[in-house]
């Protein structure tokens, strides 16, 4: 057990040390790649079940369980991004997928066919202007959704006019993920004053 930060420094360079001889030897020998498989470290990624317990407001189950999955997804680019010294374009592309992932959850989420204006006939950026109309987010939120709705559809690579080098930052990812916890925050009270 890691007991202070100089344990941490240390037991870190070692694991470091021996990832590197496992990739080196299993470039090397790529049929045995199976057999130098590491252990992703338990308690990181929370259960489909505890998400699904956050999403009280999604009455389809299988939409529920859906999107526990995404959020699974999520919390395995999180610790990429945060447990390794990934940096330059590779970072930001797991930056982007994170952003974009939770962008599709919030789109998700969103359609209620059964409440006029939040169905699927509806665009993601009218069913957020909907749910300022019901008083489920408020105007700050809708434009975090809207920015992060235009952010998502940056997935699509044949529509960018840009180059994507030092276009994502870890800031994208934060506001990435106020807007969804806001959008699921509305929604869980929107929905229990319904019942």
């Amino acid at each position: 057990m890691i007991e202070n930060k100089d344990q941490l420094i240390a037991v870190a360079a070692e694991a470091n040390g021996l990832l590197q001889q496992i990739a080196d030897y299993t470039k090397l020998h790529p049929g045995e790649a199976w057999h130098g498989r590491v252990r992703f470290p338990r308690g990181f990624i929370g259960t489909a079940q505890d998400k699904r317990r956050k999403l009280s407001f999604i009455s389809d189950e299988t939409l529920k369980r859906n999107v526990s999955y995404a959020l699974m997804t999520h919390d395995v680019l999180r610790w990429l991004a945060y447990h390794t010294d990934l940096s330059g374009q590779a970072r930001e592309m797991i930056i982007k997928e994170a952003v974009c992932l939770l962008g599709t959850i919030c789109e998700s989420i969103t359609i209620f066919p059964e409440e006029y204006g939040l169905g699927r006939g509806s665009g993601q950026k009218k069913r957020i202007a909907r749910l300022v109309e019901l008083e489920v987010i408020d105007k700050k939120l809708q434009r975090r959704l809207n920015w992060l709705w235009d952010k998502r559809n940056q997935e699509h690579i044949y529509d960018l006019n840009f180059r994507e080098f030092d276009h994502w930052v870890n800031g994208d990812w934060y506001r990435a993920v106020k807007a969804w916890r806001g959008l699921r925050d509305g929604l869980t009270v929107w929905r229990a004053r319904k019942v």
